[in-house]
């Protein structure tokens, strides 16, 4: 038992024999570590809440694999080999950067969108990590980086090999770590205030707000998310007998009518912001005048 201890725990294979059998999957994880680097050091960069939203993102993941590999209900997936693998080689590593890479350009997305609405900003977040994850799971399953199994029923309906049920899932799920991680951090913190301004929304509060936010959205948005979609799932299908791809359709209808109807009223409505002004120079041009200089100015 000494002996295969490590193997089980961790296992390292050859990148350029995985290569030789299964290039698209290896570049498929080249693809997701790099983006979840990269996102960390944007998170670094631009500081605030945003290295906190990053770390709770990719305890998310590790929270959810983990249920998938613990739980007695969870051999319904199976990763082919990847470089390394964790587990007894079943939760490969790479998946961890995944749900940081997709979180952190959803709600980087999100919070442009400059919405009044905070329930739209958590609906926009859910359905923009499902639009990251739809092509991505398509991709992976039909070129095998993983399989699911066949007699699972809840993965039984799928569209262009990705189950509706598993969008249906992070959708609420993502949702939920949405409307957990911003309103712990209000509830822990109250000198933020609550709804909290636009300007102060990802500004760094307390260590202590931001570390119950950080371990309370990605440890309850799991629960939550599962409620949801029993919620969702039970009574249409398990009782009515509607299939999963009309309720996951309907749902995403109601939910992208709400999004629309709120974004007609953003923050975007408000002055337009020109992409030049005068800073460059001593003093404005006259009114009227035909030619004068004008200064540019950075993106954001």
């Amino acid at each position: 038992m000494v002996r295969d201890f490590p193997h089980w725990l961790l296992n390292v294979r050859h990148p350029a024999e995985l290569f030789n059998a299964q290039p698209s999957y290896v570049v498929s994880q080249a693809f997701c570590i790099v983006g979840g680097l990269l996102s960390l050091a944007h998170a670094l960069h631009r500081g605030g809440r945003w290295p906190f939203l990053w770390m709770a993102s990719a305890l998310t993941g590790v929270l959810v694999e983990g249920s998938m590999y613990f739980s007695p209900h969870g051999e319904t997936i199976w990763f082919s080999p990847t470089v390394i693998d964790l587990f007894h080689q079943r939760v490969p590593l790479f998946i961890f950067f995944v749900y940081p890479f997709f979180y952190y350009q959803a709600f980087w997305a999100a919070s442009k969108l400059q919405l009044k609405c905070r329930w739209s900003e958590h609906i926009a977040a859910g359905l923009l990590v499902v639009l990251a994850d739809l092509p991505f799971d398509m991709v992976s399953i039909k070129f095998l980086h993983w399989t699911l199994h066949d007699t699972e029923r809840l993965l039984s309906e799928r569209v262009y090999s990705a189950p509706w049920t598993l969008l249906l899932f992070f959708a609420v799920a993502s949702f939920a770590f949405s409307y957990l991680f911003h309103n712990l951090r209000s509830w822990m913190d109250r000198s933020v205030g609550s709804p909290q301004p636009t300007d102060r929304r990802w500004a760094v509060g307390t260590i202590r707000a931001e570390l119950v936010a950080m371990v309370g959205a990605a440890s309850a948005s799991l629960s939550v998310g599962t409620g949801l979609f029993l919620a969702f799932s039970y009574p249409l299908h398990t009782v009515l007998g509607i299939p999963h791809r009309i309720i996951v359709i309907g749902v995403f209808l109601c939910v992208v009518t709400v999004f629309w109807k709120f974004d007609r009223k953003s923050n975007r409505r408000m002055p337009m912001r020109t992409d030049y002004d005068f800073h460059c120079i001593s003093k404005p041009p006259n009114v009227g005048a035909y030619w004068y200089t004008v200064c540019g100015t950075p993106y954001e």
